[in-house]
């Protein structure tokens, strides 16, 4: 069972993480990314699930998804159970995107825990997603339509579809 103690030094870490991803990943285009890999990985989206997934504001992610649609990035479509909405699917330009992004992410990774054995990758990985499982159970975005078990279903091929050249 988790103590207090174990639980108060996890949560001391989690500034050190948000500054580790902000190395690895940058911050200019990461809401950008963030938005467009939701979309990748849940499948098609509205607005709304979109800016669940995230914890932003509606008008935030309004903003990403009329940049990316610019840029080619997303495709949207009329929603079949409510005409007024707009459901978002990732183009082939923006798997191409994602592609290239998570490239440099393992490119960096790779450099980074070169000292690091495989099965120390492993763990933290399996901890790290274990924790994220955990964190967010029962929240409305882990039971909305979108991470239904159709959905969830897809998560793996979507995940194969970016590691292809990485």
């Amino acid at each position: 069972m988790a103590t207090p103690h174990a639980c108060a030094a996890l949560v001391d870490v989690f500034p050190d993480l948000l500054r580790a991803r902000r190395t690895l990943v940058g911050t200019l285009n990461t809401p950008a990314i963030a938005t467009l890999a939701v979309v990748h990985q849940r499948g098609s989206l509205r607005i709304s699930e979109v800016a669940e997934h995230l914890s932003l504001d509606l008008s935030t992610v309004s903003r990403q998804v009329t940049h990316l649609r610019q840029k080619g990035f997303l495709d949207s479509a009329p929603d079949p159970d409510d005409g007024r909405s707009q459901r978002l699917t990732v183009s082939a330009e923006g798997v191409e995107e994602l592609r290239h992004h998570r490239r440099a992410i393992v490119g960096k990774l790779v450099e980074r825990l070169d000292d690091w054995p495989d099965h120390e990758v492993g763990d933290l990985t399996r901890l790290l997603g274990k924790l994220a499982t955990t964190a967010t159970a029962g929240c409305a975005v882990t039971t909305s339509a979108a991470a239904s078990p159709e959905n969830t279903e897809l998560l793996p091929e979507r995940e194969k579809e970016l590691q292809a050249n990485a």
